[in-house]
């Protein structure tokens, strides 16, 4: 696993991923899966969200929690993002403060025809 160190805080970059279809809550995908070796352990805390709307996704939220279908539990209030653009949430917008035990999933609320939502996070490893 390779970090960034930053004020004694390990920042880890997940893997981009795309979603080309909504589905809601039951085709929540895993954006940031906690390694094997720190469940239990430690905690990670989203630091950034960068979410980008390929043409022509059209106008969309993006929900990241814990869990898939049911059992989903969101961890930040929808985050909006805009056809075309690139979306980015850190600690220089206030991003709330949310801190995960488990792998980190998300959906894409609506996506339009022919349109696919690219996210990835960036976490911080804590405890």
């Amino acid at each position: 696993m390779m970090g960034l160190l930053v004020d004694d805080k390990i920042i880890v970059r997940g893997a981009i991923v795309n979603f080309v279809a909504p589905g809601g809550a039951a085709l929540a995908a895993v954006v940031f899966t906690v390694p094997l070796g720190l469940v239990g352990v430690k905690s990670v805390k989203i630091y950034r969200v960068n979410i980008y709307n390929n043409a022509p996704a059209g106008n969309t939220q993006v929900l990241i929690g814990n869990g898939v279908g049911g059992a989903f539990a969101a961890l930040l209030p929808a985050l909006d993002t805009f056809n075309g653009l690139n979306s980015a949430y850190g600690p220089e917008t206030d991003l709330i403060q949310a801190e995960s035990f488990a792998n980190i999933t998300a959906y894409a609320a609506v996506i339009a025809a022919g349109g696919t939502i690219d996210v990835q996070l960036e976490v911080e490893i804590r405890g």
